[in-house]
């Protein structure tokens, strides 16, 4: 009997997910959480065959949270489940162990096809991201950053710039990210001078113009 753990602060998307994964497997265990310390909680009670996880919820939203969920089921398979761009988040959650990544607005279809390639294979990638891992295969890692300002980023770099560009400061996003404020401040000068901004609206404005290229 497979266990299966939903993980995102909106109740719809949790719904939406159970319907799909009980076509799917009609005797599975469906548990929820809705931040990151109750993911953490559940996965410290019982072995969990998949974890169905928003990046974007209370505690989390950084790319450690992959590794830390390995660290205690070292065997669960983790779908991103997300709002951020697959062609900017993807294979930065995939290295870091994830075993597939699926935005938000894809078809319900889709879900189903990940869900079920996971739990099958071990491992999904949309067509899309799957080109993109054959582009930066077959590609030098600085023409693969060129094409995209924003891959020049480490994820922890792209992690900060995430909290900026929501506003946070610099003592709030280190209190998010149990860093210190001098850390923090470092990441953000390094994010400006690789991207090339001067101050946070030119950031912002970085940011809004890759997701409007994508769509």
């Amino acid at each position: 009997m497979k266990k299966i753990l939903i993980a995102d602060d909106h109740s719809i998307v949790r719904l939406g997910a159970s319907f799909i994964i009980k076509e799917l497997i009609s005797d599975a265990i469906i548990l929820q959480a809705e931040t990151y310390d109750e993911v953490y909680t559940e996965l410290k009670k019982d072995a969990v065959d998949l974890l169905l996880l928003d990046i974007n919820m209370p505690g989390g939203n950084n790319i450690k949270m992959v590794k830390e969920i390995l660290e205690i089921q070292p065997q669960v398979k983790i779908l991103i489940f997300s709002s951020y761009e697959e062609n900017l988040y993807a294979l930065r959650y995939i290295s870091a162990g994830a075993s597939g990544y699926l935005h938000k607005n894809t078809a319900m279809s889709e879900l189903k096809n990940a869900i079920q390639n996971i739990m099958s294979r071990g491992r999904y990638m949309s067509e899309a991201v799957k080109e993109l891992y054959i582009q930066k295969l077959t590609t030098s890692k600085s023409s693969f950053d060129d094409k995209d300002q924003l891959r020049k980023l480490s994820n922890r770099e792209m992690d900060v710039a995430k909290h900026l560009i929501k506003g946070l400061g610099i003592l709030d996003v280190a209190n998010l990210m149990e860093l210190s404020s001098s850390t923090v401040s470092t990441y953000k000068s390094r994010i400006f001078e690789k991207l090339n901004v001067t101050n946070l609206p030119e950031l912002i404005e970085l940011f809004k113009l890759h997701d409007e290229e994508q769509h």
